[in-house]
Parts: C-alpha cells; structure tokens; sequence
C-alpha cells in the first residue's frame, strides 16, 4: 500500500513525497489510521521502522489551524532526539505554510522561551524537565486546548524517573488522545501509563526486535586489548559510517581517546558532554568531519543518524533490550546494515542469552587484523572447583570402600553420597573452625602491640 491508500490529503502526500517517503512501513500502515481517527494508541516497533511519522502524520493532518493554542505536545527523554523530531516536524512546514512547531530545549533561557511564546505553536516538542518549566507558568501558556500527548521512547522516559515532570502537567489536561511509542513496553511500564490511558488500550506491533536488513554478528576477539581490537576491526570492516558502543562511559572514553590520537576521525557521544558539545558532534557528523561515533548507552535510543552502514558493540549491555535498540541504529528503513559484537571465551552468557532470544548470528573472530569466518561459541563448562586434598583423600577412600562393598551391600550408593556429605560439612566446619582461630590470634596480636605502643 502507498501513503495514498491511508486516505491523507494531497498536501500530506505531496509533503511525504517531497521528503522521499512513498510507501508506508508496517507500523506506519498499522498505526496512522487509528492516531487519525484520534485514538489512544501504545505502539511497539523496531527501531527505524518509522515511529516518528506514525505520529508527526495524523497529529498534523488534524490540526485546527482556526485554533490559535497548542495542540500537540510531542515528549522525548534526550535533547537530541527532541530536536531530531523538531528537524522531522519542521520539513512539513514546505507544505502546511500555516504550521507552528517549536522546539523547547536545555541550555536556552526560561524567560527567552516564555517569551516566544507569544504566539503559541501548534506543536510543542522537548524534553520533560522544560515542558515542565514552561507549561507550569498559567500566564504563558494555555494547554487545556492540547488534543494528543505524544510519549516517544516510553520505556527510556519511565527509567529516567521522568514521569514526575510530567505529571506535573499532563495531567492537568482533561482529556486527550495519548500515543505511547517505545521498542520495548514491559509490564511496569503499561501499569504507569494506566492514569494517562486507562487499561485495555489495544496494542499496536510488530513481532520483530530489529529490523531485517540489520545483518548481526558475533566477533571472538580472544584476548586481545580492546584498544586493539577495534583499531584492527576498522581496518578490517572499512566502513562508511560506524557507532561503536560501550555499556561504561570509561570505556567510551578511552577508545575514544585512543582513536584520536592516533589520527581517526571519530567523535563522542555520552551523558557527560554537555548539550553544546554533543550539538558539535552530531553537526560533525552531519558535515561528513567524522566517520566514527564512539557512544554510550545513551545515543541508542530514537536518535535516526542517516546512513550508518556498521554498529560496533565493544561489550553488550546488561540490559539485553538495549542490544536491539543500538542494532536498530542501522538497517534503517530499506538501507542494509550490520551489527558487529565482541566477545571471548569468558564472556559467553550474554551472546548465549541472545541467540535463544532468536537473535541469528553469523560468527567470525579477528585475526592478523582481519575478519574470518568461526565455527561460533564453544560451550564450555566451567572448571570445577578444586577440593582440598585431605578432603579429595577422605572422599576417595569412601568410594573406594563403596566399590568393594557394592556386591554385598544394598543401598550403598545412599550410603556412600552421605558419608561424602557428612565429610564435607566436617571439612566445612573446620575451615570455620581455623578462620576463627586466625581472627582471634590477629585480634589477640593487635591489642598487644596496641598495649606496648
């Protein structure tokens, strides 16, 4: 189906063609009709499957342009992808000459983005923590004319602990049309949405974490330094445009660092950098000045950095979602893409866990700086624990004995696991036994040489 078939007017499908959108994505086919028909909406998809437009498309469709207040508030947990969306909004402005969209951003002063207000936009985007600020000032600001709140990355808003900023003003609005957009929705998060949108709110998704042009694989690095690794990975991938991302921000920067100094053309992106710096960044990138963004878990989510062709996962995280949210950096929409992930023989769990999730890997481990192909992850056990030797000698000599009495005796294996048992806990208890006794002559030497000092 073309955007055509979702029963949008001309100037909305001339504006669509104009920015290069022709055919509607799954969600995008899913969830437009339902958001024009004004209902309350929790939408699940993979990253770069075309949220954004799921809603920038009916919430301007339905703008009353004889309405002069706000209309639509637009919720982002970071600065970037709250100015992302504005860049998004701002292209339809070629068409709906009478659009209003204003971004309200950290780092501008309060009393200038009151002030701008003036003549209110029809679309209010930013982030929780300056909505706030601004829609908390009755004079300033009138939003009981507000028709649809938009929440945009759900999940990240509920885990920052945003939700209090915005209770503090969406909730002062009666009624609206909520649309909640998020990769992942967990139980927890559908309770907290309940005062917003009630219960039983249908479920709009796709049944796919990532995207399927996203090609993954599992990189065994053995043990070479990380530094190393990566600077030998570049070499061997050679990629256009790649996000290599660590789950620590000390790591971040020290593969940063490392690349700088030995001349790449990389950037940063973590919480750490304040909003002018990360602002630099990303016109960097835009600019073609860099090639390499080393980033944080943080960069994962929403933000859509055109034509990223590698994503690099110098460790996984500890939330596994996060693994598909930074896959969903690439792949996006029709462009191919691949996603590459370090591990070694010691770092299994994580690449196990994902592969039972579904995710399908192909393997190759890097070697001589080049990419080759693996035959995967050998499953290993962990090594036993050695006993002590007088504990192995007593445990040996029970089964020894066992062995000579197993054609004499019935229930001797019973036997025998309770005498192992029995020999163990003695052997425990004197382990206990000797800590104490060491404790005791530490704490008897101490006091001595505290007596004679």
């Amino acid at each position: 189906m073309s955007f055509k078939g979702l029963n949008l007017s001309s100037k909305m499908i001339d504006s669509l063609n104009r920015q290069k959108y022709f055919n509607p994505s799954p969600i995008q086919n899913r969830a437009i009709p339902k958001a024009l028909k004004g209902e309350t909406l929790m939408v699940q998809s993979s990253t770069g499957s075309g949220k954004t437009l799921c809603y920038l498309i009916p919430i301007i469709e339905n703008i009353d342009y004889k309405d002069q207040n706000i209309q639509a508030i637009i919720i982002a947990p970071t600065r970037e992808l709250a100015v992302q969306i504005y860049e998004c909004a701002h292209r339809f402005t070629s068409e709906f000459k009478n659009l209003k969209v204003k971004l309200f951003k950290a780092g501008e002063a309060i009393d200038r983005t009151k002030k701008g207000l003036s003549v209110p936009p029809h679309i209010a985007i930013g982030t929780p923590g300056r909505l706030k600020d601004v829609f908390l000032d009755k004079e300033n600001t009138n939003i009981s004319h507000v028709k649809t709140i938009v929440f945009d990355e759900a999940d990240m808003l509920m885990a920052e602990g945003y939700f209090d900023d915005i209770d503090s003003f969406a909730l002062s609005i009666q009624k609206c049309q909520y649309l909640v957009f998020s990769a992942t929705l967990e139980k927890n998060l559908s309770y907290r949405l309940e005062k917003y949108i009630g219960s039983n709110i249908p479920l709009v998704n796709e049944e796919v974490m990532t995207s399927s042009n996203v090609t993954h694989y599992l990189v065994d690095i053995k043990h070479i330094p990380l530094t190393d690794a990566v600077v030998d990975f570049i070499s061997a991938v050679n990629p256009y445009l790649l996000m290599i991302f660590a789950s620590k921000k000390e790591t971040a920067n020290d593969i940063y660092n490392f690349l700088k100094a030995r001349k790449y053309k990389a950037g940063l992106l973590t919480g750490d950098l304040s909003s002018r710096e990360r602002k630099n960044v990303m016109k960097q990138l835009a600019n073609g000045q860099i090639y390499i963004l080393v980033c944080s878990d943080m960069a994962a989510r929403g933000l859509d950095i055109e034509n990223v062709t590698d994503i690099l996962n110098v460790d996984l995280p500890n939330n596994l979602e996060f693994y598909y949210h930074r896959a969903g950096r690439t792949g996006r929409f029709d462009k191919k893409g691949n996603c590459y992930s370090f591990f070694n023989a010691d770092s299994t769990k994580k690449p196990l866990a994902l592969i039972e999730n579904g995710v399908d890997f192909k393997f190759k481990t890097l070697k001589n700086g080049e990419l080759v192909d693996s035959k995967g992850i050998v499953r290993t056990h962990p090594n036993k624990k050695k006993l002590d030797p007088e504990l192995q000698k007593e445990i040996t000599k029970i089964n020894n004995l066992a062995n000579i009495n197993k054609k004499v005796k019935p229930g001797y294996k019973k036997k025998t696991k309770l005498l192992v048992e029995k020999a163990k806990q003695k052997h425990r208890r004197e382990i206990i036994k000797k800590d104490i006794r060491r404790q005791r002559v530490e704490r008897y030497r101490k006091e001595s040489k505290n007596r004679y000092e």
